[in-house]
């Protein structure tokens, strides 16, 4: 642990460095540096809370889970596994580390260790590498939890997806972008559609959105991320997702990636793009 503590401070220094003397691109890397470094510190972290859970390992996720949940974690591990496979296709991308999940008794039990969502009735939560999910026996009913419902409309695909997208963009990727990815993952596997015939009265804007994601209606700003993901997927293609997540990895600014890989400017798009045409 010292040795990882060690590894976290120099890190964070580096990034201090490039902060302070360096330019847009040198802004961006040492924010990717400084995020990437916070992972490692809660991947340690995370090794405090073995006492407290047991633990589930597959080939690729390490769950961590409450003795009441003990008949549904391997359940569990299999949808995570099928999430793997899933995503490694779409992105091409197959993480060698393995996943750590916690799976929480209630809504109470994740809000003590994650203090960001406190009072919201999530089902799932991605923060720094690691993923949180509530224990399906805290909303559904026994038939429920071993049909098909769950897998579908659960929380696991969506949370994985932000796992597969954070390291292919190196975690230099806006909020509602991430959001997007996510919700066509679920539209493109599962046939879920977020807020599906939603009706706008007036669109956000490429500031709005990009700038006040969390401020804003949670059904509209998620609605209209994946409106915009899925008018690109629709225009070039999965393929053009990928190339930009590479681009934000390199260092890129998110603006600069864009007008990269699709030759128009992003808020331009946002504000302006075709993708309106497709709602």
């Amino acid at each position: 642990m010292k040795k990882g503590i060690l590894k976290l401070s120099i890190v964070l220094v580096l990034a201090l460095v490039l902060f302070f003397f360096a330019g847009d691109k040198g802004f961006t890397v040492a924010k990717m540096q400084g995020y990437k470094a916070l992972k490692v510190f809660a991947h340690i972290k995370s090794r405090e809370f073995i006492s407290e859970f047991n633990m589930y390992e597959t080939e690729h996720f390490i769950i961590k889970y409450t003795d009441n949940n003990e008949d549904v974690v391997r359940d569990l591990a299999e949808i995570f596994e099928k999430s793997y496979r899933i995503e490694g296709i779409h992105y091409g991308f197959y993480p060698k580390d393995k996943t750590i999940v916690f799976i929480y008794d209630d809504h109470q039990s994740m809000w003590d260790y994650q203090q960001s969502v406190k009072g919201q009735a999530v089902m799932g939560l991605y923060n720094l590498g690691i993923i949180h999910i509530l224990s399906p026996k805290a909303y559904l009913n026994g038939i429920q939890l071993y049909s098909r419902d769950y897998e579908t409309g659960g929380p696991i695909l969506h949370e994985y997806a932000h796992r597969v997208i954070d390291d292919k963009s190196g975690g230099n990727i806006e909020l509602w972008l991430t959001e997007g990815l996510a919700l066509y993952e679920e539209y493109d596997v599962d046939g879920m559609e977020w807020a599906e015939g939603f009706s706008y009265e007036r669109y956000y804007t490429a500031q709005e959105i990009r700038n006040g994601f969390m401020e804003l209606d949670e059904i509209q700003s998620y609605r209209q991320s994946f409106d915009i993901v899925r008018g690109l997927i629709e225009w070039n293609g999965r393929e053009s997702i990928i190339r930009m997540l590479d681009e934000l990895k390199s260092g890129n600014t998110f603006d600069e990636a864009f007008l990269k890989i699709y030759g128009v400017d992003l808020n331009e798009y946002i504000d302006l793009g075709a993708w309106k045409k497709e709602t």
